[in-house]
């Protein structure tokens, strides 16, 4: 089966044609590029002591098995409402639930965080009285500087370590590297109590040196997957206050002690913690993150809170609040330029959908004249920002909202004249006005979760094209990427005994977009759903690796514009992609949301990719 298809626990299946014909595997690859497939037992009777085997690919050169192949085991749950909200079931993207086992975490069949590599989800059994399909989830990853050709090999299927069957498997690759800088930004957070600590058992202000091995190995995860992952802010690495206590609060003034915060960020930017030496294996070695956050605590979230506290202090914000935050805009800025980090570009994510309303689009909205009064607050926070670094936009506010930017144009309530990173939910993003503030020099244009039809859902029961097709969208409508809100963050603390973190994905119970808030798992608990052993880092999962081949795509898409294809390749991704975000059908609360009206075949998706690397190679300039 292909990377976009899913296999529930039961149903009958069909081989993929995009990747299986004629008894063999075929792909194709970029250097510097993860291509996946899927293979699928099935079983009438309890079958144990089940593996795979992949020989050496050999080619042009000889690519080493276990430095290409990862093979992960997917693990089967089922939910009670995987609604997403909307009615009739089956509606606008997601797929049925009821009765169903669907797959997302993926358990390596190895640890790849010790050496040797120790043994986790293989061998494997199937029991059919729980579930007739296993799949299996085979990472193919093609190193940079791979010499192009046809390379060949077979992966062996065994039961009880014989063979049983023999899958020939043949990939061509490129003759180009996917770029190690990302041109589609993706950024996610991580939640301690509720995520990491799941692993780590510490807090990293508390605990540092036990925290970091753990956490630098989700970022590692990420990095692998074209994503940059940090911790919720006042969670992770942060400053010192003159007091020397970690500045974790949002009115902490900071000093010059930044030893909580640069030796662990540092690595990131910079890309060592991305290299060999620093146990990674991957795509983008070396490579840091163009983006970061600045280090300041998120301090309203939602209009309630920011109403309060313009109540509370006469309508402006605490002058006192603005006064901090100039200084450490400052104190922040100038480790910046220490560090040699002037190059990155830099947000505050201090306020979060604080003009929109939170109940819904049937729900009140706000008034205009508090709309006008809730940015002036904005603006005078950006303007103690800009004031802490000299007067230039050096660290961007940035901005989240449900709403509709562009009714404000030309009103007091304006936001063009200090916003300058805009991050609007998928149907608030405006075709007709952000791509062009994307190309405005200085601006950011992000989006994020919203669902059909104006981008892909982000829970579990869907194709993976849905979240495939959030890279494709910033090379659609050239915007400059996504972030999701957090990559882990389950509905019970680490310290609930008993609790199995891959049965309950999701920020809390109840909630019907299923998996909401959760693409990456802890290895902690591993051995509670049958693995051999724990792993001290994380897991990802089935939407994480199809994020990964949306960004994967939107790099294939730079690539061939900058190889003169831009208007084959716009066309192409139209075609594909004929209308999203605020050009979708406009959806009303009240009635059932149309599906998007994107191509729902993955193989148009496949073909498509084939086609951008034709134009890469049909329009590179043969001295290059």
């Amino acid at each position: 089966m292909d990377d976009m298809a899913k296999a529930t626990g039961d149903e009958a299946l069909a081989h993929s044609a995009s990747v299986y014909s004629n008894g063999m595997i075929e792909l194709h690859a970029a250097g510097n590029e993860v291509v996946a497939f899927q293979l699928v037992f099935q079983a009438d009777r309890v079958e144990r002591g089940l593996d795979l085997r992949a020989s050496d690919l050999r080619g042009p050169a000889t690519l080493a098995a276990d430095d290409v192949f990862e093979f992960f085991l997917a693990h089967y749950l089922s939910t009670t409402d995987g609604s997403y909200g909307w009615f009739p079931p089956g509606t606008a993207g997601v797929l049925p639930w009821e009765g169903k086992l669907w797959p997302d975490p993926l358990i390596p069949f190895k640890d790849p965080w010790t050496t040797p590599a120790a043994a986790v989800a293989a061998p494997f059994a199937i029991d059919p009285a729980r579930q007739r399909n296993q799949a299996v989830w085979v990472d193919v990853f093609i190193p940079k500087g791979t010499r192009a050709g046809w390379y060949e090999g077979q992966i062996d299927c065994l039961r009880e370590g014989r063979p049983f069957q023999e899958i020939p498997i043949r990939i061509e690759v490129f003759p180009f590297d996917l770029p190690d800088e990302s041109h589609a930004d993706a950024w996610g957070e991580l939640y301690r109590e509720t995520g990491v600590m799941f692993d780590s058992g510490v807090k990293f202000k508390e605990h540092p040196e036990a925290d970091w091995p753990i956490y630098r190995r989700y970022q590692q995860l990420a990095h692998a997957h074209r994503l940059l992952a940090t911790q919720r802010q006042g969670m992770g690495p942060v400053p010192r206050t003159p007091a020397g206590r970690p500045a974790d609060r949002p009115d902490d003034q900071w000093g010059e002690d930044w030893s909580l915060f640069t030796p662990y960020v540092a690595p990131v930017l910079d890309g060592t913690l991305f290299t060999e030496s620093a146990g990674y294996r991957g795509p983008r070695a070396g490579a840091g993150p163009t983006f970061f956050p600045a280090p300041f605590v998120e301090t309203f979230y939602g209009a309630d809170s920011l109403r309060a506290h313009l109540e509370k202090h006469k309508g402006r914000i605490d002058p006192e609040l603005l006064e901090t935050w100039a200084r450490n805009a400052a104190a922040f800025w100038r480790e910046v330029r220490r560090q040699g980090w002037e190059d990155r570009r830099f947000f505050a994510y201090l306020l979060d959908e604080v003009d929109s309303a939170r109940d819904g689009e049937g729900g009140a909205k706000i008034p205009m004249d508090e709309i006008t009064r809730f940015h002036a607050a904005m603006r005078s926070i950006q303007a103690a920002l800009d004031a802490g670094t000299g007067g230039r936009r050096r660290i961007h506010l940035l901005w989240t909202s449900h709403a509709d930017a562009t009714r404000w144009l030309g009103t007091p309530a304006d936001l063009t004249p200090f916003i300058s990173w805009w991050a609007p939910n998928g149907h608030a993003l405006q075709t007709d006005f952000f791509p062009r503030a994307a190309a405005t020099p200085g601006h950011t244009v992000w989006f994020y979760h919203s669902g059909h039809p104006a981008v892909g859902n982000h829970g579990i029961n869907q194709l993976g094209i849905d979240l495939r097709l959030w890279g494709l969208l910033c090379a659609r409508y050239a915007i400059d990427g996504f972030f999701v809100w957090s990559l882990m963050s389950f509905p019970e603390r680490w310290d609930a005994e008993g609790f199995i973190p891959y049965n309950h994905p999701g920020y809390r119970e109840g909630e019907n977009r299923w998996g909401n808030g959760t693409l990456l798992y802890p290895g902690s608990r591993l051995t509670a759903v049958g693995a051999a052993r724990a792993i001290e880092g994380p897991i990802p999962s089935y939407r994480l690796k199809a994020l990964r081949r949306g960004l994967q795509d939107a790099e294939y898409a730079w690539l061939a514009r900058r190889a003169g294809r831009g208007e084959a390749t716009d066309g192409l991704l139209r075609g594909l992609i004929p209308a999203a975000f605020s050009e979708a059908p406009r959806p009303r609360w009240w009635r059932p949301r149309p599906h998007g009206l994107w191509s729902r075949r993955p193989e148009d998706y496949a073909a498509a990719r084939l086609q951008l690397a034709r134009l890469i190679q049909e329009g590179a300039d043969p001295a290059d």
